[in-house]
């Protein structure tokens, strides 16, 4: 038997157990994140605690065995549901590109991520945007809870992302304005859930991850959400992937 670094399954969490519910009755769709790209105004802005230029719509995965998410865990949620990856792969789900300061991918990279914000609308151009949604550094500073984590080894995280495509024609990239501004950012959400939701099938969940504080009321509370979510096979087989995550941390 073969074995691989990479999983079957590509994961993704949430901090509370009405998201988890949420994902499960209404699937995935793409939310702006702020997030430093390899512009060196970035670097220049991260440097000084500023925040990122701009923000891009995705959904993020890991594609990391089960038992090497522990630190994702504690980054991003102990909520958290694992996905069959040939699911993923369907939807065109797919890895980013890391690059670093002196790889020979570098240069190419940057300038994609630096000027694709303000291209313009050909065809190539709108391709060139896509690519620089889907690169990240190898490492670097992270826009997390509302201020700067200096180092973060990005690689680690072996991040998937999916980042919407036609018929959704909105913006690729919205500056800290744009961002900042709460009743544009949620026009743009409602018109991802219209065209870019991604729908979660029963049979492609894996894992539901609960954390094990408060352990018994959360697995009551998501078994019974599942069975009038489902029809009584699949429900069946969805409580089954439930676990909590000491079993992770401890025993896998």
């Amino acid at each position: 038997m073969s074995e691989t670094i990479s999983s079957n399954a590509l994961f993704h969490f949430t901090k509370s157990i009405d998201a988890l519910k949420s994902v499960l009755k209404t699937g995935f769709f793409p939310h702006y994140c702020p997030e430093y790209t390899l512009d060196p105004t970035d670097r220049a802005a991260a440097s000084k605690g500023h925040h990122p230029l701009h923000a891009i719509p995705m959904v993020c995965f890991c594609d990391l065995p089960l038992s090497l998410i522990g630190k994702h865990l504690k980054e991003y949620g102990n909520f958290g549901i694992g996905l069959d990856k040939k699911w993923g792969i369907k939807d065109g789900v797919a890895p980013v590109i890391y690059t670093y300061s002196k790889a020979k991918t570098r240069p190419s990279v940057s300038r994609l991520a630096a000027e694709a914000p303000t291209a313009g609308d050909g065809q190539m151009l709108r391709d060139m945007r896509y690519l620089a949604a889907y690169s990240k550094p190898f490492q670097g500073p992270a826009w997390r809870n509302d201020r700067v984590q200096k180092q973060v080894r990005f690689y680690d995280e072996r991040e998937w992302r999916y980042v919407p495509v036609a018929p959704w024609d909105g913006p690729l990239f919205l500056d800290w304005e744009q961002y900042s501004d709460i009743r544009r950012r949620r026009k743009l959400h409602s018109s991802l859930i219209q065209h870019n939701t991604l729908p979660i099938p029963p049979d492609a969940i894996q894992y539901l991850i609960l954390p094990f504080e408060k352990d018994e009321q959360n697995i009551l509370d998501l078994h019974e959400y599942i069975t009038k979510l489902y029809p009584r096979r699949d429900a069946i087989l969805v409580t089954t992937t439930i676990m909590t995550d000491n079993c992770i941390k401890e025993d896998v």
